[in-house]
């Protein structure tokens, strides 16, 4: 019978359908798969109240059927759209059908926050732990020091301001300072209350964080690898991703929630009554927490999150250890961007050991050559891992690792598969075990390798390898660059092989007409690429530069790059004149440009030098895209790093790399992303390679972590 009313719906035969749905309610009146199914066909008919009462009947017969509690808020959800239709007098802000009412933004304008985002301090052995205890003990004096252990989130942290009780903005930490105004889209976040429960005076700022829930995260790689898009390597990144998605009905898809940690506006004596209270207010309260009266408790609890933490609904790293008075933190106060009275103890990165079946070599947008080992898969931290990068050719002599070898890997900060080091021992006696060297041909279009001198990197020299024209194309419609969502590699590949794109400019020449001619699109896909492609044509001016896939040229450069532009051109410039100041600037001139140094600025050169690049660069003006010149920097502030450019190079343990970087900004300093004479100052971690040696080369002053975190205020 249930095959029979799904081929009936299928086929728009309602009035069939509806009819055997009611023989099979006849005859099993008591059968709560009869009543799903007439309550399914109701709602196909636009009959939403009856189909509500169908769907209550099945949940009474089944009050643990998932796909009835789904089916019946999809009906509750029409039938409130249908009567605000009906009545859009009666429509209010809070209403469930405005959470995906706002409009798809070009950009997300910054928010200062009216208290900065702080980070904090790391710990990474009970050792550190124990340090920690010991400052907040000896600071304020006694020994009856409370704790509140939270488990750390892996999500993405974020700021939400109540005004008289009422949602009115939200925002992304950014550097802590000023973030990104994300409203529309946390406003389609279910978790997230648009009205408190109780009405709290006055401005209130909640801060929490926004994460996707393992299930979604899984579901949502699925979907990815189906579109041939690469797979999120964290939920971390699947979630930032899914918050700052142009349109908030792409960000309502994603089934995100959120966890609220701290508030600032509530009148409460501890950290323990602050959670409390909020979870009155109806926001969403982590119940994995416990108050402690000593660091043995703390210890302990830590101990226990360490063993469930993969059966958990929802990715965490570690987990964070808070004083628990208010007056105590109070008193503590802070030290450069960190509060005294907080630190998050992290999670070791977990290790397996396994075995290099084989090492690839992956050819990228620039033409690097990149070593991978595959491995025999092996399960670490929950994740099955199946690949391991290698780096270059210098990491795999350094580690010897060879085909057949047993190796321990680890994922680094729970992300990163890695190989750690080869168990030369566990090699057999008289097995051949052959020492891997880069091809002479490159593995994707034959076409010759080449390695630079003085350079660790190897090149593909053909400069039409379909590996680098793809990947290329992939980086073009990248987020960091121009952002056009949905065209992942398999699109890509489509279009390659029907000859509707060559290169990324392309794209911008693609219709609905044109996209519909290709096996994977229906005419509501080719619809919604087509719009994104026209909305991708208005772009900051640093991320179209971004976007060209200069060498040498990251974020940081191109956003030099942007301003420096910005002061030779008017604030409505053409990308025509972008390119023309471009092709004729000097290297000297570009040298003089703070952050861009002779590597780069040769690198940016001859770019704009090149031949075959000028018809690529002619067709993305033809095109229309539009620059949008960035906004003057503020004056720069004083601090230890003040006029100084400092570059970061291995693994930072303390803090992230991202909120060092912005830690050094915020003290008045330049980051760089290479090494030069106009360096000031190498902050080398665990794993530094190319960039230390030429750092200690040239003379440049070199500081390992601990120092650079003494040279703090």
């Amino acid at each position: 019978m249930e095959a029979l009313i799904i081929g009936c719906l299928q086929t728009n035969f309602f009035t069939e359908a509806d009819r055997w749905a009611n023989i099979w309610i006849a005859q099993h009146p008591h059968d709560w798969l009869a009543r799903y199914w007439h309550g399914a066909v109701l709602d196909a008919g636009n009959q939403y109240p009856l189909a509500k009462e169908e769907y209550l009947k099945a949940l009474e017969l089944n009050p643990n059927g998932f796909d009835i509690h789904l089916r019946l808020a999809e009906a509750l959800m029409r039938e409130l759209q249908s009567l605000e239709a009906a009545h859009p007098e009666l429509v209010t802000p809070e209403s469930p059908t405005q959470r995906v009412g706002a409009p798809a933004s070009t950009r997300f304008a910054p928010v200062k926050h009216a208290a900065p985002m702080l980070s904090l301090s790391n710990a990474f052995n009970e050792e550190e732990l124990r340090a920690f205890d010991q400052r907040v003990r000896k600071l304020l004096g006694r020994d009856d020091v409370g704790y509140v252990c939270e488990l750390k989130i892996d999500g993405l942290a974020i700021n939400l301001t109540y005004v008289d009780g009422k949602f009115v903005q939200g925002a992304t930490r950014g550097d802590g300072l000023v973030g990104e105004d994300v409203t529309g889209n946390l406003r389609t976040i279910r978790s997230i209350p648009l009205t408190l429960r109780e009405p709290v005076k006055g401005r209130l700022d909640v801060r929490g964080e926004v994460y996707l829930p393992t299930a979604s995260f899984e579901a949502t790689n699925r979907e990815r690898a189906e579109r041939g898009e690469p797979a999120f390597a964290n939920p971390r990144n699947a979630a930032a991703g899914a918050v700052r998605q142009l349109d908030p009905k792409a960000t309502a898809k994603r089934n995100l929630a959120m966890w609220a940690y701290s508030a600032a506006g509530l009148e409460v004596a501890s950290q323990s009554e602050l959670l409390q209270r909020l979870d009155q207010l109806g926001l969403r309260v982590n119940p994995d927490r416990r108050a402690a009266k000593t660091l043995d408790e703390v210890i302990q609890f830590i101990n226990e999150c360490k063993e469930k933490r993969h059966t958990l609904k929802y990715g965490t790293d570690g987990v964070v250890v808070k004083v628990d008075r208010i007056a105590d933190q109070e008193r503590l106060g802070y030290v450069a961007r960190n509060p005294r009275w907080a630190t998050a103890f992290k999670f070791p990165a977990e290790q397996a050991t396994t075995t290099i079946e084989d090492i690839l070599v992956y050819v990228g947008r620039m033409g690097t050559l990149t070593p991978v080992a595959a491995l025999a898969p092996v399960l670490v931290g929950g994740t099955t891992v199946k690949r391991a990068t290698l780096h270059n050719l210098d990491e795999v002599r350094r580690l010897d690792v060879r085909k057949g070898d047993r190796v321990i890997i680890q994922r680094a900060g729970d992300v990163i598969p890695e190989v750690v080091r080869v168990e030369t021992d566990a090699r057999e006696k008289g097995k051949t075990y052959p020492e891997f060297d880069m091809p002479a041909k490159c593995p994707v279009c034959g076409g010759d390798v080449i390695h630079p001198e003085g350079e660790v990197a190897y090149y593909c020299g053909n400069p039409i390898c379909p590996a680098k024209s793809g990947q290329r194309i992939g980086y073009f419609v990248s987020r960091g660059a121009m952002d056009i969502e949905g065209l992942g590699w398999k699109t890509i590949e489509a279009l390659m092989e029907v000859g509707l794109v060559r290169d990324p400019a392309d794209i911008f020449d693609l219709t609905v007409e044109k996209l519909l001619t290709v096996d994977r699109f229906a005419e509501k896909s080719a619809t919604n690429i087509y719009e994104r492609i026209q909305a991708a044509k208005r772009r900051p001016l640093s991320r179209i530069l971004l976007a060209l896939g200069i060498r040498h040229v990251g974020d940081t450069t191109a956003d030099d790059l942007a301003h420096w532009l910005a002061t030779r051109l008017p604030k409505d410039a053409a990308l025509g004149a972008v390119f023309d100041v471009l092709r004729n600037v000097s290297v000297d001139e570009l040298q003089s440009i703070e952050g861009i140094g002779g590597v780069v600025a040769e690198s940016i050169k001859e770019y704009f030098s090149r031949a075959e690049e000028q018809e690529f660069l002619d067709k993305l003006v033809r095109a229309g895209i539009v620059p949008v010149m960035p906004a003057p920097r503020p004056a720069a502030v004083t601090g230890p790093f003040a006029g100084k450019n400092v570059v970061f190079t291995g693994t930072l343990e303390r803090r992230s790399r991202e909120d060092a970087e912005a830690l050094v900004r915020s003290l008045g300093g330049k980051i760089t992303g290479s090494v030069s004479a106009k360096t000031d100052l190498v902050v080398a971690g665990p794993g530094a390679g190319s960039k230390l040696e030429k750092a200690n080369k040239i003379g440049v002053r070199v500081v390992d972590e601990e120092t650079f975190e003494g040279m703090l205020p």
